[in-house]
C-alpha cells in the first residue's frame, strides 16, 4: 500500500455562492437551490449517510466541477462553497462519521479518511486485486471504518435490464467479506466471510459495536437487512423477507437502535407498498402503507418521515407525521416537487436534517439531461400548511 496520498493545491479553496431561492408553486415551501454551475454535476451524500457538518452549518456534497469528482461543502447561511479534496482520482462512496469531523470515501481503489477541519487525508486500506468495495461506515466511537468487499465478476450488463444483471451477480455468489480497519492505523479485521454478494455497510450512530450490511440481490430473493456485532462477530437477519415480499433501502434512525426501510408485497407490477421501523435485534417491528413504489425513506425519529417519491404519480417529497393519539401516521403531506422522471434521471435521495427542519435532495429539474444540483427545502412548523397527498 502506498505510504501517503497528497492533496492538491485546490483543497481548501473557496468558491462564490451559487444559490437560488424560490417557493414551490404547489406547496408554498421555501426551496434553496444550493448549486447551479451549468458545467457541473453536484450531488449530496447518499441518503443513508450523515452529510451535515460543523454543527449543521455546512452540508457536504460531491461535484465534478474541477474535472474529477471531489468533495465540497456549502455554508448554509452564506452559500459559499469550499473544496475539501483535490485528489488525483474521482472519489466515491462518501460518508461522514456521525460523531467525528471525519469523512470516509474511496479514491479509486483506496479507502481514505479526511479530517474535515484540517483537510488532512489518511490512506486506510487498498482493495485487493479482483474485489470491489462498498460504501464504508465509521463506528460511533470514531475508531474504525467498516466496509464490504465483493469479488468482481465479468458479467455481461445490459443497460436496459439492470435487474437481470443484479440477478446474475446474486446467483453467481461472489466471494465477499465485511471488514473493519482501525482509523489510527493497523491491519484490517475480517468479521463476515462467505460466497454471497455483500454490500453497503451502515454504522449505528450511537452503538460502536453495531453495523448493518446488505445481502445484495433482487430484494424479493434475499434476506437483505443484516446486522453485525463487531465485538463478537455475531451476525443475524434483522427483518426477514417473507414469501411474496421485498424489503430494502435500510438506514439507522438517530437513536442508533432503530432501523428504517421500505418494501412491498405482491409483484413489482402491482405492489402493496409499505415502509417500516424495526429494532436492530428484529423486535418491535412496525409497518405502514406507502404510495406505489416509493424509492427511499428517511427519518431521525418516528415522529417525522420523508419519502422521496416515484415518477409513477408522485414526483415530489412527502412528509408523514406521527399522531400519538391514534398511534399511527397522519395523511402524508406534499413538501416539494423534485421532478424525478424515472431510473434514467437523478434520484432525489432525500434526507432530513438532524433536527428535522429541512430536507436535502438532488434534482435535474432545472437542467437539460441528467446532471444534478443540490436542493434544500424548509419544513414548515405547521405541516397543515402543506397540501395532503391522497394517493394511498
Amino acid at each position: 500500500m502506498e505510504d501517503e496520498l497528497r492533496q492538491g493545491p485546490n483543497a481548501g479553496r473557496t468558491l462564490p455562492a451559487e444559490r437560488e431561492q424560490y417557493d414551490d408553486p404547489e406547496t408554498g415551501a421555501s426551496v434553496t437551490r444550493l448549486t447551479s454551475d451549468p458545467e457541473a454535476d453536484s450531488r449530496h451524500l447518499y441518503f443513508t449517510e450523515p452529510g451535515w457538518d460543523d454543527d449543521g452549518r455546512r452540508l457536504l456534497f460531491r461535484s465534478d466541477r474541477g474535472g474529477t469528482r471531489q468533495l465540497y461543502s456549502v455554508a448554509l447561511e452564506s452559500g459559499e462553497l469550499t473544496q475539501l479534496t483535490d485528489l488525483p482520482d474521482d472519489i466515491s462512496g462518501v460518508t461522514r462519521i456521525a460523531t467525528e469531523p471525519t469523512a470516509l470515501f474511496w479514491c479509486d481503489e483506496r479507502l481514505v479518511a479526511l479530517d474535515l477541519e484540517t483537510l488532512a487525508v489518511t490512506l486506510l486500506y487498498e482493495l485487493p486485486d479482483g474485489y470491489t468495495g462498498s460504501i464504508a461506515a465509521g463506528t460511533a466511537d470514531g475508531q474504525r471504518a467498516v466496509t464490504a468487499l465483493s469479488e468482481a465478476l465479468d458479467l455481461e450488463r445490459d443497460p436496459d435490464d439492470r435487474e437481470r444483471w443484479i440477478a446474475d451477480r446474486m446467483d453467481a455468489g461472489p466471494h465477499s467479506k465485511v471488514i473493519s480497519i482501525p482509523l489510527s492505523g493497523g491491519e484490517p479485521m475480517v468479521h463476515v466471510e462467505n460466497d454471497r454478494w455483500l454490500n453497503h455497510v451502515n454504522a449505528s450512530p450511537t452503538r460502536p459495536e453495531l453495523v448493518t450490511y446488505a445481502e445484495e440481490g433482487l430484494w424479493e430473493d434475499v434476506d437483505r437487512i443484516r446486522a453485525l456485532d463487531l465485538e463478537t462477530d455475531e451476525t443475524w437477519v434483522v427483518r426477514p423477507t417473507d414469501a411474496d415480499e421485498a424489503v430494502g433501502h435500510e438506514y439507522w434512525l438517530a437513536d442508533g437502535e432503530t432501523i428504517g426501510y421500505h418494501g412491498w408485497r405482491g409483484g413489482r407490477d402491482d405492489p402493496d407498498a409499505f415502509f417500516g421501523h424495526v429494532r436492530y435485534d428484529g423486535t418491535d417491528r412496525r409497518e405502514w402503507p406507502a404510495p406505489d413504489l416509493y424509492t427511499h425513506f428517511h427519518s431521525n425519529t418516528r415522529n417525522l418521515v420523508v419519502g422521496d417519491g416515484t415518477y409513477r404519480g408522485a414526483p415530489f417529497d412527502l412528509l408523514w407525521s406521527w399522531d400519538d393519539e391514534d398511534g399511527g401516521y397522519r395523511t402524508p403531506r406534499k413538501l416539494v416537487a423534485h421532478g424525478w422522471s424515472g431510473d434514467d434521471d437523478v434520484h432525489p435521495h432525500s434526507r432530513l436534517s438532524p433536527n428535522g427542519d429541512r430536507v436535502v435532495f438532488d434534482s435535474s429539474r432545472a437542467r437539460e439531461g441528467t446532471d444534478s444540483d443540490v436542493y434544500l427545502v424548509d419544513v414548515p412548523d405547521d405541516l397543515e400548511e402543506l397540501p395532503t397527498f391522497d394517493g394511498l
